[in-house]
């Protein structure tokens, strides 16, 4: 196996995250509960950590809701079952309905490169989704 970095400012990172939410995040089904994840590893490309991401806002009857529910919803029913990294869990890549709605939340992007990747962590990316 070939481990490959790329190094990137925190500006083309955030962009492309924005542009091209499908490479980094995935729906990970598991005990009947599913979540919008990404993975991130060390700089050798081991030590893979799965981070869960959520975002709530009050409904009409002012209850917390997650905004990601309807496209982890529609990622599930109309998307193809895939593996990744995880044999005892089922990952499914993100509907078209949740990649616009994560290209119009800069805010939770800037959060993830400043938050999430500290203390030498990276973000994995897929280049490719598979579908049947």
């Amino acid at each position: 196996m070939i481990k490959i970095g790329i190094e990137v400012s925190r500006r083309k990172l955030l962009c492309d995250l924005l542009d091209n939410p499908g490479r980094y995040f995935f729906i990970l089904s598991e005990g009947g509960r599913a979540a919008l994840c990404i993975q991130t590893c060390d700089f050798q490309g081991d030590d893979i950590n799965t981070h869960i991401i959520n975002g709530f806002s009050l409904d009409k009857n002012d209850e917390l809701s997650s905004i990601f529910d309807d496209g982890i919803h529609d990622s599930i029913l109309n998307g193809c079952k895939w593996e990744r990294r995880t044999p005892d869990g089922r990952e499914y890549p993100i509907s078209s309905h949740l990649e616009n709605t994560l290209c119009r939340l800069p805010d939770l992007m800037y959060w993830i490169i400043s938050k999430v990747l500290t203390g030498g962590r990276n973000l994995v990316i897929y280049s490719s989704k598979i579908n049947a």
